[in-house]
């Protein structure tokens, strides 16, 4: 389980991810999963044909990445 108080996106996931998942289809994703994968110092998921990439700053949970598989 991971905690946050906030969900943002990174630039990146703006510029490169948001045409392909967009941004109400990763935060259902992000609220619906109970245990994400650690990978390093980020967080992985990969459910319902998505996959989806964040980190947890300051209790601010920021997507990085976010593709349909």
């Amino acid at each position: 389980m991971v905690y946050f108080t906030e969900i943002k996106p990174t630039k990146h996931y703006i510029e490169e991810h948001e045409k392909e998942v967009p941004w109400d289809k990763v935060v259902e994703i992000i609220l619906t999963t109970k245990n994400p994968r650690k990978k390093g110092n980020k967080f992985e998921i990969e459910k319902e044909g998505y996959y989806i990439l964040f980190e947890i700053k300051n209790n601010v949970l920021y997507v990085i990445n976010a593709k349909k598989q």
